[in-house]
């Protein structure tokens, strides 16, 4: 199964966003899978997932992950805000 990967860290947690084409896509943070989303296409950079990197702590990093997928899946990874990580276009 194809399957694409994206990593960054911030403040000592540890980001991935994994995307297959059947499994969808999974956010995790410091190793849990804290968000998933089954969705197939994203015309344009959409907001798809999204984590606190510590679990009910509104004061704690607010991770975002973007995807566009048509024919092949891009995704961001944003943090508070800012592009920390992934495709730019």
């Amino acid at each position: 199964m194809p399957q694409k990967e994206w990593v960054a860290g911030i403040n000592g947690h540890r980001i991935r966003v994994v995307n297959t084409w059947t499994g969808g896509t999974h956010l995790y943070i410091d190793g849990e899978r804290r968000n998933s989303n089954r969705g197939l296409f994203a015309m344009d950079w959409t907001p798809w997932l999204s984590a606190r990197t510590v679990p009910d702590d509104p004061e704690s990093e607010l991770v975002e992950v973007y995807v566009k997928a048509r024919l092949a899946v891009k995704a961001q990874i944003h943090v508070n805000g800012h592009h920390l990580a992934g495709d730019r276009a």
